[in-house]
């Protein structure tokens, strides 16, 4: 039987289909020269013919690398404001990277989110390097680089480089923050202790098949991750019964001697730990969402923390005390830059679940709707469809109603003078002073039928100044929305009442209020520079990881 063609229909269909799944499965080119791989396909059509891994890596995978990137740039040209997130790590290879990651709202109000490239970086990061290479990517990807929004981790080498380029607004990543200052607070010697005590325990890992005992997943934190202390202390006190039990056995107790169970002041000491930072890991996990706005939920839930959550409660150990108040001094000292500040209580107003700003004074909140009015007003204008409706029946205004066409007037100079008046009686009917005959019905105008009836006074334009304060008076009387609900789909079902108003929180909620879509990239890096493709060349990584997060399948 014969072979298909290389560019036969069918040969493209199935080529294609094992590009994709290259690389949506994360697989290694090699797989398509692996004899089972090879048989498989023979199985499924003994006519077709694989093509080398040289020819995936070096000619199908960037053909479409190539396809989808020119699909990004498109897009990106649309959007009415672009931000960036940037982040560095380090493969298996010890090879450096740094990820760049964009999100902007779409036409149909719609977040969206591409990875845009992983490059290598084998200089040292410093911030001139990295503003280098944010700057080469804006041109590359043809984004504005002025407003510039950046948001990044809170390095110093990331904020001299946000510096450099001049940034309009340049965010430090909240989850970063919270980090930071739950890094200290985990600093506080009694649970320090007991984050040790539970971390020795977790070489039950190792130990539980060798002692045959009935272990369940114990969680080992990483030292650069609060939140991961969080997990392993709630997975301890889940299992503790299963963990005292394996602790117990004289097999493992003899092994190491240092091994033993909480007491229970220190189990009621990581009882409250866990409860001090549940609110700090649930803020994180609702930051990490990529499908709606970030940026505006940063304020509410920073001000929630510091007046409720870290505040010392009756009763509350003096550990816990001390965690409190390290993590509330730390987080206070957070968002003192006016310019950040101006924009995060901006993104608040702007999304309807927070625009009472509950938080600020009567004076403060008129200030912030005060800035968003000077900000719409300036804005560079673009035609916007805009769909008016009467408040009022008692004092709706009409347009100007047309006149119905008049006759030709008689040769005489006066006429044009003299107008005619209708009243309700048909005798009192008045004729122009040198008219030959009285005036028809017909050539009675529609301004002098219905002129005592109709308001015809057309009222001149507004500014877009008044416009503006028009669009932010009615949009701060609309009702609230639950918080639950996504602010961009009211947007979208409200955009044509505020045409304005709606393109400024385009500008700004597409801001992310961390660099997590830059940090999620890292997950992927670690399949595909995995151990077996350590040696896999910086370009092929940078293909795969933005053919893996943005093709369409």
């Amino acid at each position: 039987m014969a072979k298909y063609g290389a560019n036969s229909l069918r040969a493209k269909t199935i080529t294609n289909s094992i590009a994709n799944f290259i690389i949506k499965d994360l697989r290694p080119y090699r797989i398509v020269e692996s004899k089972e791989f090879k048989d498989m396909l023979k199985t499924l059509d003994s006519r077709y013919t694989v093509p080398g891994r040289k020819t995936f890596s070096y000619k199908i995978i960037p053909d479409k690398y190539r396809e989808v990137k020119q699909e990004v740039i498109a897009s990106l040209s649309k959007a009415e404001q672009v931000a960036l997130t940037s982040d560095g790590w380090t493969s298996r290879a010890t090879q450096s990277y740094v990820t760049i990651t964009s999100t902007h709202i779409s036409q149909n109000l719609e977040l969206v989110n591409y990875v845009l490239q992983t490059r290598s970086m084998p200089e040292s990061h410093t911030g001139e390097n990295i503003a280098d290479c944010l700057q080469q990517a804006l041109k590359e990807w043809n984004i504005p680089d002025s407003p510039l929004y950046l948001v990044s981790d809170n390095a110093a080498n990331m904020k001299k480089a946000g510096q450099l380029l001049e940034c309009d607004l340049h965010l430090g990543c909240y989850a970063h923050t919270l980090n930071l200052a739950a890094q200290k607070a985990l600093g506080v010697k009694a649970v320090s202790n007991i984050l040790a005590r539970v971390r020795r325990a977790s070489i039950l890992k190792s130990q539980a098949k060798l002692f045959e005992l009935n272990y369940t997943r114990l969680i080992i934190d990483v030292c650069t991750r609060w939140n991961s202390a969080y997990d392993m202390l709630q997975r301890y006190l889940l299992m503790q019964v299963s963990v005292v039990a394996a602790l117990m056995n004289k097999d493992l107790k003899h092994k190491d001697k240092e091994l033993k169970v909480l007491s229970d002041d220190e189990t009621h000491l990581a009882e409250c730990v866990v409860e001090t930072l549940k609110p700090l890991k649930a803020v994180t996990t609702t930051l990490c969402s990529e499908k709606t706005p970030t940026l505006s939920i940063i304020l509410p839930l920073h001000r929630k923390l510091l007046d409720s959550y870290l505040t010392p409660a009756e009763g509350d150990l003096p550990s816990i005390v001390s965690m409190k108040a390290l993590i509330a001094n730390d987080l206070k000292t957070r968002y003192t830059d006016e310019q950040q500040y101006n924009m995060l209580l901006k993104a608040t107003a702007l999304d309807p679940r927070f625009k009472t700003l509950p938080f600020l004074s009567e004076n403060d909140r008129f200030e912030v709707f005060n800035k968003i009015v000077q900000d719409v007003s300036v804005m560079n204008e673009k035609p916007v469809s805009v769909k008016t409706e009467p408040v009022d029946e008692t004092t709706r205004q009409l347009p100007e109603l047309p006149s119905l066409p008049l006759p030709a007037p008689p040769n005489d100079t006066d006429y044009h003078n003299e107008i005619i008046k209708v009243t309700d009686s048909e005798e009192a009917v008045a004729t122009a002073p040198h008219s030959k005959k009285p005036k028809t019905d017909e050539s009675l105008t529609l301004n002098e039928l219905l002129g005592d009836v109709y308001v015809t006074k057309v009222e001149p334009p507004k500014s877009k100044l008044q416009r503006a304060e028009l669009e932010v008076s009615l949009y701060k009387e609309c009702p609230g929305i639950p918080l639950t609900s996504n602010p961009l789909l009211w947007w979208a079902e409200n955009e044509h009442s505020f045409p304005l108003l709606s393109r400024l929180a385009k500008h700004i909620l597409c801001i992310p209020g961390t660099s997590v879509p830059s940090e999620r990239v890292f997950s992927s890096t670690g399949d595909i520079v995995s151990a077996q493709r350590a040696n896999l060349k910086p370009r092929h990584v940078d293909m795969l990881i933005f053919l893996k997060k943005n093709m369409k399948t």
